[in-house]
């Protein structure tokens, strides 16, 4: 007779064995339409909404590199219909053979049109869904529809999702003219206090070929190629209007998003000749206080940058002068750009700089008295006060054909 503490270890392999009933929910590879990019609009039907999906087509991007495969597009593009997001994508089962799958989707764009209207829906879709991903990035498309941007494409790559990618982050890390947003942190903005959320502004380039396009599948020429600058402004879940590009570098020397960017000055003794300066290091900070009863905000704003290039550079100049003159003008572009930001925000009554959240946070008896007209009046009004300091660490300037080092 086996022992007592045999018999517990029998008992404990017989339930373990029990609970190994195998991947009964597996999915194989083969059955599944991995979606890269999706976009939704008002659809033409009304009371009704249009997804559209870009699903990567696996054998086009294994046969790219040669042959006639290289003229095949890389993905599918296909729409469905729906009296909400959920419909619409499970409508796709009567055009596709294979189950969509979201795991793997990197872009979520909506039409101009769906986003003026409010996107609640379109989120509440997205975030509940048990495949989809937060980081997804949010975009809208300026004056048209996400299923006209979606047909867009890059020559240097054969997805359109990262093309999409790829030019979000050169242009975040190269101009700070662009703003990168997921949804979740579009999300935190549109749940947080005294602040207002932004999406990626997208737009389309018209490029007409020289000869047409054969079909879907094989594409001699790109006709339509995506551009990603700016900023696309929310009051809530609604779109408001949009930031240029000097305008969303403003945004983004307030919000700390700067990351690298060309200032462009005159040349200290030469006003027709011009300076680039390269951002390598910039930070910020908003500081609120009450005067008199009256909120009043502090911008902050500390930058770092290098003469990246110099028109005539082989004169004679007085240095310490000369760096000094192009760190005030530095100093001035800046502020430039955010009084920019500043006055567009305004305009479209959004607190998109969280002017309201630096108030919250630091008074918020005072903050329950301003809630509820912030955007309206409060923003509108409230005095702001802009400081900037700009240094230069290599000035890079040349003295009778000698760089000078500062």
């Amino acid at each position: 007779m086996p022992k007592p503490s045999n018999r517990l270890s029998l008992v404990i392999l017989t339930i373990l064995l029990l609970l190994l009933g195998g991947c009964w929910n597996r999915r194989e590879v083969e059955s599944l339409a991995f979606v890269m990019a999706a976009g939704i609009d008002k659809a033409a039907e009304g009371g009704k909404v249009q997804v559209t999906v870009q699903i990567a087509r696996p054998a086009a991007l294994v046969s790219g590199g040669q042959g006639s495969g290289a003229m095949e597009r890389a993905f599918w593009l296909v729409s469905s219909t729906g009296y909400t997001p959920f419909d619409a994508v499970r409508n796709f089962s009567m055009q596709s053979s294979r189950r969509l799958f979201w795991a793997h989707n990197q872009w979520l764009v909506l039409g101009e049109e769906m986003a003026k209207e409010g996107i609640q829906d379109i989120l509440d879709f997205s975030i509940r869904d048990g495949e989809t991903r937060r980081r997804v990035k949010l975009a809208v498309f300026k004056s048209g529809k996400a299923s006209d941007f979606l047909q867009t494409e890059l020559e240097m790559e054969r997805l359109s999702s990262q093309a999409y990618i790829g030019i979000l982050q050169t242009g975040s890390l190269s101009s700070s003219s662009v703003v990168d947003i997921d949804i979740h942190h579009f999300l935190l903005a549109l749940a947080g206090e005294g602040i207002e959320p932004v999406a990626i502004r997208a737009e389309m380039i018209h490029r007409p070929p020289d000869i047409d396009i054969r079909g879907q599948i094989e594409q001699i020429d790109i006709s339509s190629a995506p551009r990603i600058a700016g900023a696309a402004v929310f009051r809530g879940p609604k779109l408001v209007g949009w930031l240029d590009r000097p305008e969303t570098r403003g945004y983004n020397w307030v919000v700390g998003k700067a990351k690298s960017s060309i200032v462009v000055v005159e040349r200290p003794d030469a006003p027709t000749k011009y300076v680039g300066i390269e951002m390598i290091r910039a930070g910020s900070k908003i500081k609120s206080e009450f005067t008199n009863g009256k909120p009043k905000i502090t911008i902050t704003i500390r930058a770092e940058g290098a003469v990246g290039d110099i028109q005539d550079m082989f004169v004679v100049m007085d240095t310490k002068t000369a760096v000094a003159s192009m760190e005030r003008q530095m100093a001035t572009v800046i502020t430039n750009d955010i009084n920019a930001a500043l006055k567009k925000a305004r305009e479209l009554g959004s607190d998109i700089f969280g002017l309201g959240q630096s108030i919250y946070q630091g008074y918020p008896k005072e903050w329950k008295q301003l809630r509820d007209t912030w955007n309206d009046e409060g923003f509108k009004e409230v005095e702001v006060k802009i400081e900037v300091k700009a240094n230069i660490r290599r000035s890079g300037l040349t003295e009778i054909g000698t760089p000078v080092r500062r």
